[in-house]
Formats: C-alpha cells, sequence, structure tokens
C-alpha cells in the first residue's frame, strides 16, 4: 500500500484538503460533484507506482473549507484551485483527469491554463450548454434547484438522478461509512453552488479547438445512453476523435478501480486519437 500524504493549501478564501501519494509524472484527479478525494482512493492506491498522483476535496465540498461566501463564479473558483494546486504542488505540467463537474473544471483549466496540463481526460462533463437540446436541460437542472428550495434535498436528488440516468450507479463492496457521512453532508452545497453552475458552463470552444492535441473525451461502457456521456460525445465528434470508454457507469473509478486504473494509465501513456 503507498504512502499518501495529507495535506491542506490556503487559497484565497478557503483552505484545499489534499492527498499526496506515489512516483513519477503528476496526475492531478479532480472529483464530481460529490466534490471528494476519497472516491479516488482506489485508483489512486494503484496509479502511484507510475505516477505522483493529487487527490483533493473540492472547495466548500467534505474537508475543503471556506473563509466566507463564494465571491468568484463556479469556473473560476473550481479551476483557480486546480491551478493553485499544481503551481503549488506539481513539478510541472501534469495529466490531469477529471470526472463529471471536475470534468468541467479539467476542460476550463485546460482552455485557460494549457501551460499547466500535458493530458486531461474528461470524464463525462455534463456539459448542457454544448448540446443542441440545451435549453431543455437548463430548464432541468434550474427545476431541480426549484425542487431542493421546496423539498430539501433528498427529493432534489430523486429528481437529478433519474433525469440524468444515473439513479442505479454502481457501487463497489465495503463502502467507507465516514466517506458515505460526508458524501450526504455535501448535498446542500451541492444543490445551491453547482447543480446549476456546472451545467451551465459555456466552454470556450476555440480555446479548446486549438489544444484538443492535448485532451481526450471519455465516457462509462454503461452510461452511453444517460445525460453526462453525451457531451463527450459531441465534443469529441467536433475533433473527429473516439472516446475512450471506461470500465462501468458515471462513477466507474469507485465501483471498478483495478480496471478503471488500467484503462486511465493507458489513456495516459498512448497516442491521443
Amino acid at each position: 500500500m503507498p504512502v499518501k500524504q495529507t495535506h491542506a493549501l490556503h487559497v484565497p478564501g478557503g483552505r484545499l484538503y489534499y492527498e499526496l501519494r506515489g512516483r513519477g509524472p503528476t496526475l492531478l484527479l479532480i472529483p464530481g460533484s460529490n466534490g471528494d478525494a476519497g472516491l479516488f482512493d482506489a485508483i489512486a492506491d494503484l496509479l502511484a507506482d507510475r505516477f505522483t498522483v493529487i487527490t483533493y476535496d473540492r472547495r466548500g465540498f467534505s474537508r475543503s473549507t471556506l473563509d466566507g461566501p463564494l465571491e468568484a463564479g463556479w469556473s473560476e473558483t473550481h479551476v483557480g484551485d486546480a491551478r493553485c494546486l499544481l503551481k503549488t504542488v506539481a513539478a510541472g505540467p501534469s495529466h490531469v483527469f477529471g470526472s463529471s463537474a471536475g470534468a468541467v473544471v479539467g476542460l476550463a483549466l485546460t482552455s485557460q491554463s494549457p501551460d499547466l496540463v500535458t493530458r486531461l481526460i474528461a470524464h463525462e462533463p455534463p456539459l448542457a450548454e454544448v448540446l443542441p437540446d440545451a435549453s431543455e436541460w437548463r430548464a432541468f437542472f434550474e427545476e431541480v434547484y426549484e425542487t431542493y428550495r421546496r423539498e430539501g434535498a433528498g427529493r432534489a436528488m430523486q429528481v437529478f438522478m433519474t433525469g440524468i440516468g444515473a439513479d442505479a450507479l454502481e457501487r463497489p463492496t465495503g463502502v467507507d461509512p465516514e466517506l458515505i457521512n460526508r458524501l450526504s453532508s455535501n448535498l446542500d452545497f451541492f444543490l445551491r453552488h453547482e447543480v446549476r453552475q456546472a451545467p451551465g458552463y459555456r466552454p470556450d470552444l476555440k480555446a479548446l479547438d486549438a489544444q484538443q492535441a492535448r485532451i481526450m473525451m471519455a465516457g462509462g461502457r454503461d452510461s452511453r445512453q444517460h445525460f453526462p456521456y453525451r457531451p463527450s460525445t459531441t465534443l469529441a465528434d467536433r475533433w473527429g476523435k473516439r472516446i475512450v470508454d471506461f470500465p462501468g457507469d458515471h462513477t466507474g473509478y469507485w465501483s471498478r478501480p483495478v480496471e478503471f486504473a488500467a484503462v486511465l494509465a493507458n489513456a495516459l501513456t498512448s497516442p491521443t486519437t
């Protein structure tokens, strides 16, 4: 089992909890709307013999704290945090893997600071604004938020998970109850500050076009019919590339870590296509 070091990085307006393990080229893993590094524990351990792996809780989630209200916009805040981590912790340009909202952060980071990113694997970013039916998805995520305000987090999450096709996600065996408690505690922050903002982010497509050689769009083999897979298809088609299909569904990195880590290591070392 690789040694895992835990650290705190002070950033303007907050403090980021992050973990460091392994040796080799740096790989930053950006979590999705669960926001918690713990979901990457298994794949981080598996990749630590080939990469120096950075995992972290995104600002406002789990062990990463806020000093006050979020003053910057959603993408500015989370891209700024990822940028600070790479500039502070990494020895140079790094590989980045982001899933779900973390993939949105990764794409924004690559478009704005390509000098920091060697390769980005963007796994099922919920970029509603790149889809032809963007207005319908915009209305859906607004409905989820309004459901949260009227009926609370439990009902809003039911509407959200069913609507995006993620109501039957596979889980690993032997789930850490402490992790589950943290994820449950994150729901209010997610519904207030991310459920509309992440899918509502409008990427700079021209800037991404210029960086397409360092980007791989990815998805889950078991979630090809679900909403989060569609933006990966749209961007891959735009660039004439194939999607890298990973084992499992939207959270396959958590439910199938051994298979997932093997595909990820291969994707990080093979030519982009």
